[in-house]
């Protein structure tokens, strides 16, 4: 990875983890989970599949020191969530709905998995009081902010103007 992407890309990890910690914390219906859609993002730039999904464990790693969960949990969960998005990668690529359906899909697996995993190691609380409305909120959201940020964040990590450039 090139030092520039690494500055971008961390920079716009930091933002979206005070983002989320403090001004999301406090919304009721609106609630993306923006570090799991930068880390899904992620994949659709030219950065190596390798720097990938370390990004993704050690974003994961840095939400769960922030929150009180289980440390490791979202790692484990954004890291194999970032697998699947390098793998699937090329659907998301065609459009902007496609973009936002993809970033969508992926966004539910990963509230899935945190739920799932969250209750193998009693951590049931790991989303909340309101986790089944949280299951249908926070994966919309993702998608409609996966719309309107992707290009933006491939293109400022490639530094390509041309990056999803959808017509």
């Amino acid at each position: 990875m090139r030092l520039r992407a690494v500055v971008v890309l961390g920079l716009v990890l930091l933002l979206s983890l005070v983002v989320q910690t403090t001004l999301i914390a406090q919304l009721r219906y609106f609630v993306p989970d923006l570090v799991a859609l930068i880390v899904i993002l992620t994949a659709l730039t030219r950065i190596r599949p390798e720097a990938v999904l370390g990004v993704a464990f050690v974003a994961g790693v840095t939400v769960d020191l922030v929150g009180s969960t289980l440390v490791g949990l979202r790692g484990v969960v954004y890291a194999l969530v970032a697998y699947v998005a390098l793998r699937t990668r090329d659907r998301a690529e065609i459009g902007r709905v496609f973009t936002a359906l993809w970033a969508g899909g992926l966004t539910l697996l990963t509230v899935v998995l945190l739920v799932l995993i969250g209750l193998l190691f009693g951590e049931a609380s790991v989303l909340g009081s309101q986790v089944m409305e949280r299951l249908i909120t926070i994966p919309l959201a993702n998608a409609l902010l996966a719309a309107l940020l992707g290009p933006v964040l491939v293109r400022a990590v490639d530094r390509d103007t041309t990056a999803l450039r959808f017509t």
